[in-house]
């Protein structure tokens, strides 16, 4: 049984608000103007990246007679990737905050000829994205490293947290990856340290962090070496909030001690909370304590929550950042309900959209 709580807020993903309602409380925004030539009333739509390769529509609109467009959004709380796609097409281009971007190209030639302006970052994005275009399909795998150090060498050697260096390594050739984590883990490592240095807090810093250290692990743990790195090792993403009782709790005390944990971004004040909750307290009993339950909720009301959670036989807390929590984007969450398990040994082993999903997880 699935419920998808995110229907709250009118739109497939929990982090974003209408446009109109978020520019009417004045909050600071970000613009994206372009124009298509020879696009008239063409269907531009507007999406964000999520740390899993998926695509968020966040908003849409109509080209002009001449070809115009323009989009006013919420600045994201850190740097964030967009892109805008016309009839299977994509132009992306990165948002640090409120800075304006600019958007040249024809109807034609969409997708593959355009220039962008207005942010340093915005135009070496679309300069790499055209670097990458002009690769041959049957490239030599030496001429291949070679592109790859090129890369490192424009846009990531002093990128120092940039979103672009970021980007990069999300690229794919083909179906297959541009950097592949367990042979180019060097580049992993030099973007992650580029990350922990200047963005500390940027939700992007403990997933590459987690990346280099494994690549790192699994590529000695092949030579029969162990593994030595000065980068503190991560394995836990902590989600540290008060419970109904108002302890802190800390996600670290649970996962690692022996038995499975379960993270679950929800709601428990939505109107289908409860036979939400009947269905997860059946799947709860069945393991008879064997697997821990964490739950973070992000209802809009802290006391309707208290009176709910009270109930609950598992660890529950409380984030009153609500759909702007760090927790959320962090584990990347954008509907709602979502679950992440963490085996026994404290190794994150999977995420699921639904309960069903969930306890499929839960009896490998």
């Amino acid at each position: 049984m699935q419920f998808k709580f995110s229907t709250l807020f009118g739109a497939a993903s929990l982090l974003f608000l209408s446009s109109s309602l978020l520019s009417s409380c004045g909050e600071a925004s970000f613009k994206v103007n372009g124009i298509i030539d020879g696009a008239s009333h063409e269907n531009v739509v507007l999406e964000k990246s999520d740390f899993h390769g998926r695509w968020i529509v966040v908003d849409s609109m109509r080209t002009s007679d001449s070809g115009q467009f323009s989009f006013k959004r919420p600045a994201p709380a850190a740097p964030e990737i967009f892109r805008l796609e016309l009839g299977n097409r994509y132009i992306y281009f990165p948002v640090d905050s409120t800075e304006a971007i600019n958007v040249e190209t024809t109807l034609d030639g969409y997708g593959r000829d355009y220039t962008l302006s207005g942010s340093e970052k915005a135009v070496a994005m679309a300069a790499f994205d055209h670097d990458l275009m002009a690769l041959p399909a049957d490239i030599a795998p030496d001429s291949l490293d070679a592109f790859k150090r090129s890369v490192y060498s424009k846009y990531m050697r002093d990128a120092q947290g940039s979103i672009v260096s970021y980007y990069a390594l999300t690229k794919l050739i083909g179906d297959k990856p541009l950097f592949d984590p367990e042979t180019d883990y060097k580049y992993f490592a030099a973007v992650a340290t580029g990350f922990k240095s200047a963005r500390p807090d940027d939700p992007r810093t403990p997933l590459l962090e987690a990346t280099s250290v494994n690549s790192i692990k699994k590529r000695n743990a092949g030579k029969g070496i162990a593994l030595e790195i000065d980068a503190e090792e991560i394995k836990v993403l902590d989600i540290e909030l008060p419970d109904e009782e108002g302890k802190t709790r800390h996600l670290t005390d649970y996962v690692g001690n022996g038995k499975p944990v379960v993270v679950m971004f929800s709601l428990l004040t939505h109107p289908d909370s409860p036979a939400f909750n009947m269905e997860l307290s059946k799947l709860y009993n069945r393991y008879g304590g064997n697997v821990e339950f964490f739950q973070v909720s992000l209802d809009p009301d802290q006391y309707d929550w208290r009176d709910a959670a009270r109930n609950l036989p598992w660890v529950t807390v409380y984030d009153a950042d609500g759909q702007y929590s760090r927790a959320a984007r962090t584990y990347n969450v954008s509907d709602l309900p979502t679950f992440f398990l963490y085996d026994r040994n404290g190794e994150l082993a999977g995420r699921a959209a639904s309960i069903d999903e969930l306890s499929r997880l839960l009896a490998k």
